[in-house]
């Protein structure tokens, strides 16, 4: 950044002023409203950086004149901060002012093709990352900047091309090795897409993207079983994440495989006989008793329940007992049909509940679920 008390001056063209920033009354170039407007915007602005502001509107361009303050902070610190507050309008615009004063500044290219990747406007972030790597093209962190816009842009073997460079460039940037393997991993490439991912996770074992990716990766090369562990894992990191939302459903899909794999005739009798055990259960129950423990399963399942493993792990405040994954997963499916009956619960019973109700409804059952 500039040293103290050296001054800049750069000109804006006034039809680059985004106008949907001013008042109403003030959008028209050449009025007085117009320019005042516009030295007000900029001064806010410049607020947040400190130092001396001067704005001189014209015509065509408006012109900048502005001196640091050594006292203040870094302006790239000013605007990272934004960036994480999620300030990426204001942050934008700001890094734009810093771009047009020292146009080859590679941490502000950076952080501005960053964010603008971030906000969804690409072609722009590949511009600016890209002038970035002319001026520095052993700066990896923009590198993998690049493909990551590229892959937002569905280049994947343009990203893959760039992110492998990353890589070469700094072998331990768990950034670098996550990206490559996620894209690896969207273009096919199961087996060289573990092997990133995994190191990605060695390098950064608390990043819950590199542990749902490598997760499947693994599923991708038939390694089911470790898969599963690491979708776990990815639920207990942060249950609320898009990463735990999709481990959730990779669980769903490989218990729903699995217990399809070990169906007679068609459906699974151990299912059929919880179902139908849970439908006798509640059908005495009211239905606030009955939404009780159904919910009280739902929210054990956002963890996870082992559908596949018939020991009796599992306790409820709400009934008694021990029950198993599956036999859990069945009490819920009831549930649910009783309180909501067009809500799915992500696991597919619809065989087994059907012939399961044919015996509650039979004359060795107790009546309708």
């Amino acid at each position: 950044m500039p040293a103290p008390q050296e001054e800049f001056s750069y000109l804006i063209a006034v039809e680059n002023i985004d106008a949907s920033l001013l008042p109403a009354n003030a959008r028209t170039p050449g009025t007085d409203e117009f320019r005042d407007a516009v030295t007000r915007l900029i001064e806010k602005d410049y607020a947040n950086f400190g130092g001396y502001v001067r704005i001189v509107v014209g015509n065509a361009n408006v012109q900048v004149y502005w001196r640091l303050d050594p006292n203040a902070p870094d302006p790239i610190e000013v605007v990272v901060g934004k960036l994480k507050k999620g300030d990426f309008d204001e942050a934008v615009r700001l890094l734009e002012y810093l771009r047009l004063q020292q146009p080859d500044d590679v941490n502000v290219l950076y952080n501005l093709g960053m964010a603008l990747s971030d906000m969804g406007r690409l072609p722009e972030a590949e511009k600016h990352l890209r002038h970035a790597l002319e001026i520095a093209p052993t700066h990896t962190n923009t590198v993998v900047a690049l493909g990551v816009a590229l892959t937002r842009q569905g280049r994947n073997a343009d990203a893959v091309a760039v992110l492998r460079v990353a890589v070469q460039q700094e072998p331990a940037n768990p950034w670098a090795q996550r990206n490559l393997g996620a894209c690896l991993l969207r273009i096919g490439q199961f087996q060289e897409a573990e092997k990133c991912l995994r190191r990605a996770v060695e390098l950064n074992p608390t990043d819950q993207q590199a542990v749902v990716g490598l997760a499947q990766a693994l599923e991708a090369n038939g390694k089911t079983a470790e898969a599963d562990a690491l979708y776990i894992k990815t639920i207990e990191m942060d249950t609320r994440s898009t990463a735990a939302d999709v481990a959730r459903e990779a669980r769903s899909k490989l218990a729903q495989s699995s217990f399809r794999g070990k169906a007679v005739a068609g459906f699974r009798p151990d299912a059929v006989m919880y179902l139908l055990g849970a439908m006798k259960k509640f059908g005495p129950m009211s239905r606030a008793e009955v939404q009780k423990i159904t919910f009280e399963i739902g929210v054990m399942g956002q963890r996870g329940l082992d559908t596949n493993d018939s020991a009796e792990k599992y306790r409820l405040q709400s009934l008694p007992g021990q029950y198993s994954g599956l036999h859990m997963v069945c009490m819920m499916y009831v549930g649910f049909k009783i309180i909501a009956p067009d809500q799915s619960i992500g696991f597919d019973l619809s065989k087994e509940f059907e012939a399961a109700k044919a015996l509650f409804d039979g004359p060795e059952g107790k009546g309708p679920a």
